[in-house]
């Protein structure tokens, strides 16, 4: 199991912007592909506490993480798993790891049988160190949908945002703070099940 505070700046990209990125960045590298399964209740109770639980399978591992929020950033619990997700199946809290079985039952109110794989979005990611920091490039698909999202994740806040802002004006960009992954596709789900 492994704990970090997550520190990182994000900006949704239109698709010519992505290549121009990737061009300038990541010209040679080839992207590697992940695919994260989200978990909540069908009342989400996890995004009421700003909190996300997912399963991602990258190289035929699987990853259980628990992101909460932190005073800076996010507090991210890590676990290896045997769970191989399928959506629209419940996961119950004995099969969750200790640590993120507290959270969830403990200071979330889940009980068992609540949780429940609500879906997936498969990411192709390239990354590369700028300015000794991680430089992340994502093409997203989920819900019949594409986006397209840079990420910074940093030392220091302070210093990374400033790193950040300087490469996004390179593109002619100013940062305008996106959802996140989780997020997004929680609202495109939801805008899916009004129509």
């Amino acid at each position: 199991m492994a704990t970090n505070n997550e520190i990182e700046f994000k900006q949704i990209l239109n698709e010519n912007v992505y290549h121009q990125i990737r061009n300038t960045y990541f010209e040679n590298d080839k992207p590697f592909t992940q695919t994260n399964y989200y978990i909540d209740t069908n009342d989400f109770k996890l995004k009421k506490h700003q909190s996300a639980l997912r399963i991602r399978v990258k190289d035929n591992q699987y990853e259980m993480t628990l992101k909460v929020p932190a005073k800076v950033g996010l507090t991210e619990y890590n676990h290896a798993i045997n769970i191989s997700p399928k959506i629209d199946t419940t996961i119950s809290l004995s099969q969750l790891p200790e640590d993120i079985r507290d959270i969830i039952e403990n200071q979330f109110g889940v009980s068992d049988k609540e949780l429940i794989i609500l879906g997936a979005l498969t990411t192709h990611r390239l990354e590369t160190q700028f300015q000794n920091e991680l430089l992340v490039l994502d093409q997203s698909e989920y819900l019949g949908k594409t986006d397209y999202e840079l990420e910074f994740e940093v030392h220091s806040y302070d210093e990374g945002y400033e790193k950040f802002n300087h490469l996004l004006q390179e593109f002619n960009l100013s940062h305008e703070k996106p959802l996140n992954k989780v997020q997004r596709f929680f609202e495109e789900k939801q805008n899916s099940s009004k129509e």
